[in-house]
């Protein structure tokens, strides 16, 4: 069924409100009688509406694109686009929230497998930098497009870094209970300078020519401050560091 067709369908309580009731009454039977066919034409319709939504972020620029082109790139009513998404920052948070880059940040960040603090600092740190320069253009545009864009830059930063940092901070405090980090140490203020580390070494070794870029002996000598910093004298340390 055409998309247009496929939200009249789903919308016919919204369109219908003037007809007969006939139209009404049929859609919510419908609707009580196949919940999950109706949950999962929903979800098709989003997921092509969030398609659209990186395709013209990708072409026009966040701040260039409109809903209005969304909804000529979905070849959809605009009144479909708004039924599912209010705004463009709507559309790119669930983008971001959908991306198969966050979700693999995050599973490498909540991983329930127990390693001393400063190993677990080091492969989490190494796995992230592997996730990244594995989906580096995708980063790359996010990194360009925010700057260009405060708006975005806020959805950017609620949706991937402030996620990365809270992750980071629950890890910190579940370490402070082994004794192996300090109770005094501040965990947000720690876990924002872990995942500003990554991102700047990610971004500076990416955009720039290989004269500026910084080598592994550097990021290590900043993780070794840092978790040193915050250790305590008890905690277990990286054979030969």
């Amino acid at each position: 069924m055409p998309i247009g067709l496929t939200y009249l369908f789903e919308g016919s309580i919204l369109v219908g409100m003037k007809d007969t009731g006939r139209r009404e009454s049929k859609s919510a039977r419908f609707a009580k009688a196949h919940p999950t066919v109706r949950a999962r034409r929903a979800e098709r319709t989003r997921e092509q509406i969030l398609r659209a939504g990186l395709k013209i972020f990708s072409e026009k620029g966040f701040e260039g694109a409109t809903m209005d082109d969304i909804a000529l790139e979905l070849e959809a009513t605009k009144g479909l686009l708004y039924y599912h998404f209010k705004t463009k920052e709507e559309i790119l948070s669930a983008i971001l929230k959908n991306s198969p880059v966050i979700a693999a940040l995050e599973s490498t960040l909540n991983t329930t497998e127990y390693k001393p603090f400063a190993e677990a600092v080091r492969t989490a740190t190494a796995r992230a930098l592997a996730i990244l320069e594995e989906h580096a253009e995708f980063i790359r545009f996010l990194h360009v497009q925010a700057m260009l864009s405060g708006k975005e830059a806020e959805v950017v930063y609620n949706e991937v870094i402030e996620r990365m940092r809270q992750l980071v901070a629950a890890g910190i405090e579940l370490y402070k209970i082994t004794g192996e980090v300090r109770a005094d140490a501040d965990s947000k203020h720690w876990s924002t300078m872990l995942v500003s580390l990554v991102i700047s070494y990610f971004l500076q070794n990416q955009m720039f020519g290989s004269s500026a870029k910084q080598d592994s002996e550097y990021l290590d000598y900043m993780i070794t401050n840092l978790v040193g910093a915050i250790t305590t004298a008890s905690a277990p340390r990286v054979a030969g560091r």
